[in-house]
Formats: structure tokens, C-alpha cells, sequence
């Protein structure tokens, strides 16, 4: 696990690298049609005569890119191969965000639940639970979370742009499109497009906490309570399966 994910870093920045490198300074004839294609995405009123200019985002934001003709700017969220986070955050500050947000003491009592497994509302537990055990004990917790999370499309929508384009940290950018793919092939969405699709897109057949498509899950219960990196235990990801599916329906129907 450990492994995986640093590899999936490692390759998800050179993939930037490679974007970065393939655009920055040229003007759109010097593209080739994919990258062409990117470009005119974001930038509407782009001619063969404007120069693109590309700087990678510093620190952790949501966005990974920033794009500049004259004096129109854009960030872009970047994601590439099988990795499905989209997001990751201390529970603590979830939590709180639900607060802001109207959500009610018992389902957040019931997220916590699903989310230690060990009968504990802060991981205190001795015993934890392996996940087929977790959804046959809190089968019912379960489905108040995802009713509670999903009847309320205005609480869909403003969660996914949380996870997805602003992220927890105020002082950040946000991203305006998300991108999946590499130099060659991927598709671009904007934020209001993925908004829009993830306020109407309904999943009542995910039966793990979810918000639209996006599943919601603990970074790391380490089940026989060897916690070799404990405030892992502390953390909630953001799993978007099948996103690049998602981007390309989104673009195809016109959301």
C-alpha cells in the first residue's frame, strides 16, 4: 500500500511535468490537436497567435497546474492512471464541515462509527472490524449516512466541489476544470459541468458511504492494531471510481 502510493505520486508528477513542458511557451499551432484541444477547453476566446504560458501550483492544492494567456488565468486539477483519490483530509475537519453544513449530531455520530469500526466514536477501541464485518454491523448507520449525504443536491453538489476543486484550505486556489489523461489522450471537464452532473447523477445502488459517486472511506483502520503510521487511522479519503468514465459521459452529454 505504502509503495503503491508513492509510486502513484511519483508517476502523477511526471505526468504534470510532461504537460507542463509540452505547452508551456507555445502557441497553439506549435500543439499537437490534443493539447490543442485542452487549451481551447479552458480558453474560450484562445487564437493561433496567443502564447501559453504553464507553472505547476507550489504546496498541496487542489490544483496542480495554472494556465495563462494575456490576462486570463486557469487551474487545472490533474489525475492520471488508476489512482481514484480525489482527496483526503483529517476527520476532524471533515467533521466540522459537516457542522457548518446543517449535518445532525447522529449521522455524524453514525460516520464515525462506520469510520473507526472499533465501537468508538474517536478510535479508541481495542477490537476493530475488517470491512464485510463493518457493513453487516452498521448496515443500518450506513444507510442513514448515504440518505442523509444524497437527499439534499445542494449539499452533493457543494461536498464534491470540497473534495474535488477547492479542497480544506482557504489560502489555496482552487482548480476550475479537472483533467484526466496525459499528453496524448484524457479528457477536461469544467467545475460547473462536474457540479452540474454530480447534483443530478444519482447512485442509490452504492451501498458504502458515498457522496454521488464519489466513496468515502477511512485512509487506514490497521486491523490487528499494528498502526505503523497511527494519525492514518485520523484521516478520511475520497475515492472517485471510474472518473475518467465519469469526464467522458459528462463532456458526451453536454452537462
Amino acid at each position: 500500500m505504502e509503495n503503491s502510493g508513492i509510486i502513484g505520486y511519483e508517476n502523477g508528477m511526471r505526468n504534470e511535468t510532461e504537460l507542463l513542458e509540452a505547452i508551456n511557451g507555445k502557441k497553439l499551432p506549435e500543439l499537437s490537436k490534443h493539447l490543442q484541444y485542452i487549451v481551447r477547453t479552458m480558453f474560450k476566446r484562445a487564437d493561433m497567435f496567443d502564447t501559453v504560458y504553464v507553472e505547476k501550483v507550489p504546496g498541496f492544492a487542489k490544483p496542480d497546474l495554472k494556465f495563462t494567456i494575456g490576462d486570463e488565468v486557469h487551474y487545472l486539477s490533474v489525475k492520471h492512471g488508476q489512482s481514484s483519490q480525489v482527496h483526503c483530509e483529517d476527520i476532524q475537519t471533515f467533521i466540522k464541515w459537516l457542522r457548518e453544513n446543517g449535518m445532525s449530531e447522529h449521522i455524524i455520530e453514525c460516520f464515525l462509527k462506520y469510520h473507526y469500526a472499533d465501537g468508538t466514536l474517536d478510535g479508541t477501541g481495542k477490537d476493530r472490524m475488517n470491512q464485510n464485518k463493518v457493513m453487516v454491523f452498521y448496515e443500518d448507520e450506513v444507510k442513514e449516512i448515504n440518505e442523509a449525504f444524497n437527499e439534499n443536491r445542494f449539499f452533493v453538489r457543494d461536498l464534491v466541489k470540497r473534495v474535488v476543486f477547492d479542497g480544506n484550505d482557504p489560502s489555496k486556489p482552487s482548480a476550475d476544470f479537472i483533467y484526466h489523461g496525459d499528453i496524448e489522450e484524457g479528457e477536461i471537464c469544467s467545475m460547473e459541468s462536474v457540479l452540474k452532473y454530480s447534483k443530478q447523477k444519482r447512485c442509490e445502488k452504492l451501498n458504502t458511504p458515498h457522496i454521488g459517486r464519489i466513496l468515502i472511506r477511512p485512509y487506514a483502520r490497521y486491523l490487528h492494531n499494528q498502526d505503523t503510521h497511527p494519525e492514518k487511522r485520523h484521516k478520511v479519503t475520497f475515492d472517485w471510481i471510474r472518473l475518467e468514465w465519469d469526464l467522458e459521459y459528462i463532456k458526451e452529454w453536454g452537462y
